[in-house]
């Protein structure tokens, strides 16, 4: 993740400005970009940027432990949203229903016994990232990754399929190397947020013209 609270305050903002920026065009102009008129592709890249927020505000109360529980377990539940707002935008709803089902059975149970049972607590590592220590083995990773993925498929969206997969390829190796993320998610979401606003703001126009 982003290596300091400033840095993850500032992704958060500017994926924030972006997100709003393709909501107002969305809206008010012919400069549109399709996947956003479902409501679900919003909440889909609003799961992801909180995850600036969480950590910035992990970041301020590190070496408080009762906030530092609280905003930990936060972070558990985005990761835990994030499927389901990923499945939520898939076109067959039959297909749709039947994934929601199944992760939503193996998923409640899951945070239930990990919210009554485990301490939560994020901790800096030796490379001076947060590790969110949530306590995530690989099976789990390996179903988290296709529900999250699924989507992005099977609604033939190949960038953020490619985007996503490589992603957390990356990330699943530097987990087993330090027990972080490193700072993939803050590069993510930055890299994201400006292929958006420049594909809104340049591309879209200078398309249009030709």
């Amino acid at each position: 993740m982003c290596w300091n609270q400033e840095v993850s305050l500032n992704t958060f903002l500017f994926s924030t400005f972006v997100l709003g920026l393709v909501a107002y065009n969305n809206t008010y102009t012919q400069y549109k970009i399709k996947e956003f008129k479902n409501v679900w592709w919003y909440l889909l890249f609003m799961s992801v940027i909180s995850m600036q927020l969480a950590e910035f505000l992990v970041w301020r109360n590190i070496k408080n432990p009762s906030y530092n529980k609280l905003f930990s377990k936060l972070i558990f539940l985005i990761i835990l949203i994030q499927p389901i707002c990923s499945l939520m935008i898939i076109s067959d709803h039959t297909i749709r229903n039947i994934l929601l089902c199944i992760y939503l059975a193996a998923a409640i149970p899951y945070a239930i016994y990990q919210f009554v049972t485990y301490d939560f607590k994020t901790l800096i590592s030796q490379c001076g990232h947060l590790n969110w220590n949530l306590n995530i083995g690989n099976i789990l990773f390996a179903g988290w990754t296709f529900f999250f993925l699924f989507s992005f498929f099977y609604e033939q969206k190949w960038l953020y399929f490619l985007i996503g997969l490589i992603t957390l390829i990356l990330i699943l190796y530097k987990y087993h190397y330090d027990k972080t993320s490193s700072s993939l998610w803050c590069w993510l979401v930055n890299g994201v947020s400006i292929y958006l606003a420049f594909y809104l703001l340049f591309y879209l126009p200078f398309y249009e013209k030709k």
